[in-house]
């Protein structure tokens, strides 16, 4: 197998421990992975409409429609009005929502952090260096 292939596979095998880590967590907080997704996206594109939310993760509008009922039912989310578009709604997190994002990411970065245990501080810079090369 090619250096690219071993590599391409760790990241895979990354990228699944680090969905379960996330899906591990969850359940303290009784949401699900989208409702996650969501709320993440919502935090990091605060000028986000329901639209944005249907392309970022290829659902229905019918589908975003539910999943901000139940958020803003939850009072995760808050719909207003958009300021230019009188056809579009904006979606904004509230400080609740905020403070549960932050508390899950909190626990996620401790559960991932637990892989960097044996690894000297010359070494996660190394890492840290090589993944910023990364394009993503």
């Amino acid at each position: 197998m090619k250096d690219s292939q071993l590599v391409t596979s760790k990241l895979r095998q990354i990228k699944n421990t680090l969905s379960s880590y996330l899906t591990k967590i969850l359940p303290n907080y009784q949401i699900t992975p989208i409702t996650m997704y969501t709320l993440e996206f919502l935090r990091k594109n605060p000028d986000a409409m329901a639209v944005d939310l249907a392309d970022e993760f290829g659902l229905t509008r019918g589908a975003v429609t539910q999943i901000l009922d139940k958020l803003e039912q939850q009072h995760l989310v808050l719909r207003k009005p958009h300021p230019t578009s009188r056809r579009s709604i904006q979606i904004e997190l509230t400080e609740k929502g905020t403070t549960l994002v932050d508390a899950i990411l909190d626990d996620y970065h401790h559960e991932i952090e637990k892989l960097f245990t044996n690894y000297s501080e010359e070494e996660l810079a190394i890492l840290k260096q090589l993944l910023d090369k990364l394009p993503v």
